[in-house]
C-alpha cells in the first residue's frame, strides 16, 4: 500500500496536478472485494484519493478494454526502463541512477507524438489542465 501511494504521489507531483480519476488494476490494495459486481475500495485508497482530490477507480474484471491501458503502461515501462541486455546496462549501481533513468525515459516518451491521437502528451497536458469541467480535468495539487 505504501509503495502504491508513494508512486501515486510521485506521479501527481510530476504532472503538477490530479486528474478527476486514476485508473488502476484490480489489486487488493485498491479493490478489497466486489459485492454484486460493485467494487469495494480499500479505505486507505479512498483516503489517498480524497487527499489528492481525485477518485481511485479500478479496471473492470475480465474486461480487456478497461484493463488494456493499465497493462500497456506496465509493458512499455518493462520494455524500455527495466534493465535488459537489449536496452540498458545490466544493473544500476544506485537507486539514484535508476530514478534518473526513469526521468529521462519519461521525458522521451512524453515528448514524442502519440500514435493514436497524434498529440504530444507533454503539450496535451496543458490543454487538459485548462479545459474546464471535462472528465480529464486536472486540479493543481499542493507540493
Amino acid at each position: 500500500m505504501g509503495t502504491l501511494v508513494a508512486c501515486l504521489d510521485t506521479t501527481l507531483r510530476r504532472i503538477s496536478g490530479a486528474p478527476t480519476y486514476v485508473l488502476t488494476d484490480n489489486a487488493k490494495t485498491v479493490t478489497v472485494e466486489h459485492i454484486a459486481g460493485i467494487p469495494v475500495r480499500h479505505p486507505q485508497m479512498v483516503a489517498a484519493g480524497r487527499h489528492y482530490g481525485c477518485q481511485v477507480v479500478s479496471c473492470v474484471p475480465y474486461d480487456p478494454e478497461s484493463k488494456g491501458g493499465s497493462e500497456a503502461t506496465v509493458r512499455i515501462a518493462k520494455a524500455d526502463l527495466v534493465p535488459t541486455s537489449a536496452n540498458l546496462p545490466a544493473a544500476y549501481d544506485t537507486f539514484t541512477e535508476l530514478a534518473d533513468a526513469r526521468l529521462t525515459w519519461c521525458d522521451a516518451v512524453n515528448s514524442r507524438r502519440h500514435r493514436a491521437t497524434g498529440q504530444i502528451p507533454e503539450s496535451r497536458q496543458d490543454v487538459e489542465r485548462h479545459k474546464g469541467l471535462s472528465p480529464s480535468t486536472f486540479r493543481t495539487t499542493a507540493a
